[in-house]
Order: structure tokens, then C-alpha cells, then sequence
């Protein structure tokens, strides 16, 4: 579309939600014993005969989804100006502080880091199978499983992922059909970065010596897949596969836009989501206005950083080559750009003498040979990891010293491991 508004399309097996704004009035009858969950309010109630009849209003939403299970267990909370409702099956009943206390996460840290929540209502389903982990104006279906230990979050990744939909599959509206990285790739990037910040390293799978965070799973998920298939920015139907639309949708999206935060500064990449959401909520954005608002709100001229890695298919590989010692007591340092995207990239050197030394390059030959006055031992590319989408980090550093930091990591790992075993077994002597 030359411009976000609401269009049609026939259905596409990769594509979600495109539609306008309205407002939904809508009454649902069941039998008396069945509890009712709705997108909005309730506001009215009859019975007659056996059937009640449930009222829902809901204003300025473009979807609406209700459910309805003789089997449901109710409970009630509230954040601020949200009641939320969780409508759970009785299986899973003791892990009902878990996914509302899951839901004021998300609703308090979306609150603070795009804006507010303008609904007055939230209501949790737990699901069966396929109708887990969707997402409609406020109403969300959850997931999870019996016994589902609290170590393994993924309970609560779940309920912020599908709640951060309320922004950008709701609110911002971007048509799904044409752009879905618009919605899916900046909701996933939010749940990282909420899942990071409300749990720390180890937010997705937090298990003794061996955490997995919300960044690191993304990575993986973008490195072991196939990142340089697809674009960003496609139509849902010119993928090739659902793989590919998938890697394109959620975790692309997450590493492409970390790597823009890191380039810009968080502090100004927080000032530009802020910009986007409150100034396209309920305006169906499209790639041109989030590039448009980044670019004012940064002060730089992002087109390289679009062109590469949201309309293009290019993927970055930075790596040290060789460390090399000159007989006049120089040194050189030979680094290579293995793949076609290129980003400024830092280049950090250690000295026989401990000290250090960053310089920035902009990250565009192929091959690329810094020299030094004095004996360099280590060289190390990306030291702080400010390019997420660099496919290979094993490649990123290279030192002329013996280095056994890996072995000692790897020792502890499985000594701590080894405790945990041991503590479970003097359980059962």
C-alpha cells in the first residue's frame, strides 16, 4: 500500500491480521454453567431458561474473540486501571500467580517503555493446543503445561509476547500480510528485552551454571536457522516456506533491532520506539514511517542500515585472521569480513603489556590490516557484542597467549552441575 490503511487480501497459511478500527457490541448466549470470557467489557447479563446471555462492548479495537468452557476457573486482579481476568483449566490451577503476576510484568514495563495501556480490560485464556499463544484485543490465550517448573519461563515468555501484541498487532495495527516484522518482530523484540529486564540472565531458562537469556535464545534461534533466505520487509506469501517467514517474523527482526539500539545508543533508541508508538497508534504504520521516525529522532541517515538488513537478505561475519609480530617490534592485526553486510565494528587490542587499545572501523573492505608500534598478543573484533547479527562470534578473536578461560568456565559449569545432581540424590538416601 503507498500508505497505511486497511486493505484485503485472500487467505495466506504464513500471514496473520490486517483489518480497520471499530467498535464491537456484541451478545453471546450459553448455558448457565459455562464461563465466558470476551475482547472489552461486560457490560450487561439476562438469564432465561437455562441460557445466559452475556453483553461485551468494546471501542477503537479491529478484531474481536471470545471463549467459553464449563470447566474454567476464574481469577481476578488488578493493575492500576486494568482488571485483569484469567480464565485457567483446572490442571494448571496452582499456577495461577504465575501467569497474572506474568501479566502486570508486561502491562508495567510496556507502560514504561512505549506508553500506556488505553484498555480497561485483560483477559487471560488458558488454551488447549493449537489456540495457545494468540493474541486479540484485550484477550490473550497463554501456554503452558502441568507441573511446568518455575526454572523454565516459558509461562511467562508466552504471556508477554502475546500481551506485547496489544501494541503493535493492536494499537499500531501494521498490515500482517504485507510487513509482519512490523508486528511479530517488534513484539518479540520487546519480550526480550522485558523478559531480560524483569529476570535477569538466565529469564528463559534459568538453571543452575548455565542461564539462557532472552538474547542469547533469539541469537541462536537466528544463527542455526537460515538468516540470509529472506528479507524482513516481504509480502507473507512470496516466502519460500514457513521456516522462512518464521525466521523473517520473530527472531531476524530481534537481532536486527538490537543491533540498531547498540548503533544508535539505548537511551536513543528508547526516545525513537517511544516517538513511533505514540505518534502511529491507531494510524496502521508501515517500514517507511518507522525508518521515517528513526532516522528524525536519531539525527542520521539510516539507509545503509535498511537497505542491508531489512530489505536486503545480507548477514554479518566479522573475524580476526591473524596476529602477526614484525622483527622491529610492531605488529600487525589482519581482519576479514566473511560475509556481504557490513556495520562499524570496534577492534580491540591487548599489548605484552596489558594495556589495551579500541579503534572503530567503518567496516567495509573485505580485508582489512591494522598496524601497531608495539607487540599486540590478543586481538578481539565486536568485544562487547554490538552486533547481534554477526552469525560466527567464535571467529572474533584470536590471541597469541595460551588461554585456558574457556576449560576453567566449562570445569565450574560441571561442578556445579555435579552439585545439583548430588543434592538431588541425598533427597532419596
Amino acid at each position: 500500500a503507498p500508505h497505511g490503511a486497511w486493505n484485503t487480501h485472500q487467505f495466506h497459511a504464513n500471514s496473520e491480521f490486517y483489518a480497520d478500527f471499530g467498535v464491537y457490541d456484541v451478545a453471546i448466549s450459553t448455558p448457565e454453567d459455562y464461563v465466558v470470557g470476551a475482547t472489552g467489557m461486560r457490560v450487561g447479563e439476562t438469564s432465561r431458561e437455562g441460557i445466559r446471555t452475556v453483553r461485551y462492548r468494546a471501542e477503537d479495537v479491529h478484531d474481536f474473540a471470545w471463549t467459553a468452557s464449563p470447566g474454567f476457573l476464574e481469577f481476578t486482579d488488578q493493575w492500576e486501571h486494568v482488571r485483569l481476568r484469567l480464565l485457567l483449566r483446572p490442571e494448571h490451577e496452582r499456577q495461577a500467580r504465575r501467569h497474572l503476576q506474568a501479566a502486570k510484568t508486561a502491562l508495567a514495563l510496556f507502560d514504561r517503555e512505549l506508553g500506556p495501556y488505553p484498555y480497561p480490560t485483560l483477559t487471560l485464556v488458558d488454551g488447549v493446543g493449537g489456540s495457545n499463544g494468540m493474541e486479540y484485543p484485550t484477550l490473550i490465550t497463554c501456554g503452558t503445561s502441568y507441573g511446568l517448573p518455575r526454572w523454565l519461563r516459558l509461562l511467562e515468555m508466552v504471556i508477554i509476547h502475546e500481551f506485547g501484541h496489544q501494541y503493535f498487532y493492536g494499537m499500531l495495527a501494521s498490515n500482517e500480510f504485507e510487513e509482519a516484522w512490523l508486528d511479530e518482530g517488534f513484539t518479540s523484540y520487546f519480550e526480550t528485552r522485558i523478559m531480560d529486564q524483569a529476570y535477569g540472565p538466565g529469564s528463559y531458562i534459568d538453571l543452575p551454571g548455565a542461564p539462557i537469556g532472552g538474547e542469547a535464545f533469539q541469537r541462536l534461534q537466528y544463527t542455526k536457522g537460515r538468516p540470509t533466505a529472506a528479507p524482513l520487509f516481504a509480502r507473507s506469501w512470496d516466502y519460500a516456506s514457513m521456516g522462512d517467514y518464521a525466521m523473517a517474523s520473530y527472531s531476524k527482526p530481534v537481532v536486527a533491532l538490537l543491533a540498531l539500539e547498540r548503533y544508535l545508543g539505548s537511551e536513543t533508541m528508547q526516545r525513537v520506539l517511544k516517538t513511533y508508538f505514540n505518534e502511529w497508534r491507531f494510524r496502521h504504520p508501515t517500514t517507511r514511517d518507522f525508518r521515517e521516525t528513526a532516522e528524525r529522532i536519531s539525527g542520521r541517515d539510516l539507509g545503509w542500515f535498511f537497505e542491508t538488513y531489512v530489505y536486503g537478505t545480507e548477514a554479518v561475519d566479522y573475524a580476526v585472521d591473524d596476529v602477526m609480530q614484525d622483527s622491529a617490534g610492531g605488529s600487525h592485526v589482519r581482519v576479514h569480513r566473511k560475509a556481504q553486510g557490513r556495520f562499524p565494528v570496534t577492534l580491540r587490542v591487548r599489548f605484552e603489556d596489558g594495556s589495551t587499545s579500541d579503534l572503530t572501523w567503518d567496516g567495509g573492505a573485505e580485508w582489512k590490516t591494522f598496524s601497531f608500534d608495539g607487540p599486540v598478543v590478543e586481538a578481539f573484533v565486536d568485544p562487547e557484542n554490538e552486533i547481534p547479527l554477526d552469525l560466527n562470534r567464535l571467529n572474533n578473536r584470536q590471541t597469541l597467549e595460551p588461554d585456558n578461560t574457556l576449560a576453567r568456565k566449562v570445569q565450574l559449569k560441571l561442578v556445579v552441575w555435579l552439585q545439583v545432581v548430588l543434592g538431588l540424590l541425598s533427597a532419596f538416601v
